[in-house]
């Protein structure tokens, strides 16, 4: 490569790390995995190796930003660092064997899970926690005490009377994360990237409510600054340290005098992935002696003690067959990328979403093109992309659509969105996907009225609208094939149910775009019945929490839509209930905290957790001297050991449990 081409593809790297920075870091919204940045980071050194001229770029030396510029910031008291990272056990084992080489012996080293999350810094003084604060840009955080304070199972208080950082990583679990993207999908708001975004963005949420709703945990690591007495030596003796003072601390680790022990540990580690409850993408391997870490010191960016062995993705080839186009409740249009089935991950693969017209475009994808596919997160397909040099002779391009392929309607763009909509109202597509939304269980929760059901009616001519499900005749729903009497009457009396639910659940299941439970939440609560709503301002629409002008705009274009009036009439003549309802709350567990381990005999372990919150209890998610009670069913884990350690927790059964809540009541 010649002199300047080479300082033009240095010039578009550093371009380029810097915008996918911001997109990691301030916005959580990335556009590729965490292995394609890092070649990217990794091809711009090796180019500025070949210009020795060239002073290092701050893009190398600086770790991203998550700051913004509304939030209230406070400086680290020790410098919060970035990684190393090594893509191989080769490269992991000689970054060790530089070490030794150095200091004429080998020194053992404690090996940890890489936790794929959001990192964090909390500060606590004569053993109160005072602030959480966000990585940052390392040297300063921003507050996010309010919102962390929210998440269980983290001690308030620790039995350590100077001063101490503690830090970790906030994470969302991965079955969480997926309830999250699919409540995002059908309020047709944008889904979250990865557990890691969700969970950066959640922890930032000025909503209040809205973040305590998000089911965020953390694991903790490791200590920034520290005065007073502080025994732990090692890395080892730190995390046990961190344990019994009740941090959630993974039990995922291991100290390591030899090679062998390491590459046990991370082959291990790699396999045992897809059955943790949290991503990780690697391992971390740190020196274990504090003392020695301290002699090694850091360079610009990252410890010279510590490097992150980074898993790299699994991708697999596979032939695109076609094009799907879905269409969503609101009119949105989703293509998806038809494939010939690949195991990759942990499952066979068939069907990728590809997001919107414009990611076919970038991708520049072809008819019968071989794709390079990746599971985003270990979780989610993502065409990477297509190897070309497979490409068939006189292939053409895709087609985008111009109409929509359910009615034909023409499809119509938003400005400054990257989505195309069908423009028509009466799309069949759209009714059936808001039927699908009515009936689910955060709306209306129509006990047995699935989507095949559903879309059963709809052909037979059952129903041809929302409210039709209120005017449903039984005795022709009893006589479908598969269905009966039984079957019938339950269906009825879910619907009937249904009338009588509270104006948020109402409010919600009409799907109006942008409008999530929370937010059905916040309007029921303020505008008390329907027609207040329909007929508020932007003025009054902006006092509810989370409104903004994009969301208050959207329910102002779906009330003076003359069909959704005309809904809300039929419904209510149905006798849907559009008032909201106040619910008190019992408060006669006063902020006890509770933990079940175990299977329960008489609830679900959600439906427990629902009942004790109903009554004022808080649910941890790990065992910590600030569990009060640890309510233990058959076959208990690990959980009932460790608590039988503490003194301070009780344990007690499922009846004792639901006996408490009576006696306190």
């Amino acid at each position: 490569m010649k002199q300047k081409e080479l300082q033009e593809r240095i010039d578009y790297l550093k371009r380029e790390i810097e915008r996918h920075n911001q997109l990691y870091y301030a916005e959580a919204d990335p556009e590729i995995t965490d292995f394609e940045y890092d070649m990217l980071v990794q091809e711009l050194k090796d180019l500025l190796a070949q210009l020795p001229s060239q002073e290092e770029t701050d893009v190398l030396s600086t770790v991203g930003n998550d700051l913004r510029p509304e939030g209230k910031n406070i400086p680290h008291k020790i410098r919060m660092a970035s990684l190393d990272n090594a893509y191989s056990l080769e490269e992991l084992i000689a970054w060790w064997n530089k070490i030794s080489q150095d200091q004429g012996y080998r020194p053992e080293v404690c090996l940890e899970l890489k936790i794929d999350g959001f990192g964090i810094n909390l500060f606590y003084s004569k053993g109160d926690l005072q602030y959480a604060s966000t990585r940052g840009d390392g040297y300063v955080g921003e507050d996010v005490t309010n919102n962390f304070r929210n998440i269980p199972g983290i001690p308030h208080h620790i039995n350590f009377s100077g001063e101490i950082e503690i830090r970790g990583e906030i994470y969302m679990p991965i079955m969480a994360f997926h309830q999250i993207n699919r409540i995002r999908e059908s309020n047709g708001e944008k889904l979250f990237a990865n557990p890691r975004n969700a969970a950066a963005g959640s922890i930032k949420l000025k909503d209040a409510e809205l973040a305590k709703s998000r089911p965020l945990k953390a694991l903790f690591y490791s200590i920034g600054f520290v005065s007073g007495d502080f025994s732990p030596d090692n890395q080892y003796s730190l995390l046990n340290w961190l344990e019994e003072e009740g941090f959630p601390v993974s039990e995922k680790r291991r100290i390591c005098k030899d090679e062998y022990c390491v590459i046990d540990f991370c082959n291990e580690m790699e396999k045992m992935r897809p059955e943790l409850e949290f991503e990780i993408d690697g391992v971390v391997m740190k020196i274990n002696d504090f003392a020695l870490q301290r002699s090694l010191g850091f360079t610009a960016k990252s410890p010279k003690w510590a490097i992150a062995y980074k898993f790299k993705p699994e991708e697999k080839e596979t032939i695109l067959l076609n094009i799907e186009y879905q269409v969503g409740r609101t009119g949105a249009i989703t293509p998806v990328a038809i494939l010939e089935p690949v195991y990759i991950s942990g499952s066979t693969v068939s069907r990728c979403t590809l997001h919107n017209f414009d990611e076919i475009r970038r991708l520049d994808l072809h008819e019968e093109d071989t794709v390079v596919l990746i599971k985003s997160g270990e979780i989610i397909p993502k065409i990477l992309k297509v190897n070309k040099d497979k490409r068939k002779l006189h292939a053409k391009a895709i087609s985008l659509p111009t109409r929509c392929p359910i009615c034909d309607s023409p499809l119509s763009r938003e400005s400054e969105a990257a989505i195309e909509y069908c423009s028509s109202a009466d799309c069949p597509a759209q009714l059936e996907r808001s039927i699908e939304h009515f009936a689910s269980r955060d709306a209306m929760d129509i006990s047995g009225l699935g989507s095949s059901l559903i879309k059963r009616f709809l052909d037979e001519g059952i129903i041809k609208s929302i409210a039709d499900i209120y005017r449903m005749d039984f005795t022709r729903v009893a006589e479908m094939p598969g269905m009966g009497t039984k079957s019938a009457q339950k269906l009825k009396e879910a619907i009937a149910e249904s009338k009588r639910k509270n104006l948020d659940r109402v409010i919600y299941a009409l799907g109006i775009r942008y409008v999530g439970t929370v937010t059905a939440r916040n309007l029921a609560q303020h505008f008390k019945d329907i027609d207040s709503l329909m007929n508020a301002n932007t003025e009054e629409l902006n006092q509810v929490p989370e409104i903004g002008e994009k969301v208050a705009y959207s329910i102002q274009d779906y009330f003076a839509n003359p069909k959704n009036q005309a809904l809300i009439s039929d419904l209510k003549d149905q006798g849907v209930n559009f008032s909201y309802i106040e619910k008190l709350q019992s408060s006669s567990l006063g902020g006890k905290s509770f933990l079940i381990t175990g299977k329960l005999n008489h609830h679900s372990r959600k439906d427990l957790e629902s009942i004790l919150m109903s009554h004022g209890g808080k649910i941890l998610s790990g065992v910590s001297k600030s569990l009060d009670y640890l309510i233990v069913g058959e076959n208990p884990g690990s959980k009932l050991t460790k608590a039988e350690k503490i003194p301070s927790i009780k344990i007690i059964t499922e009846d004792e449990a639901l006996d408490l809540i009576e006696s306190e009541s």
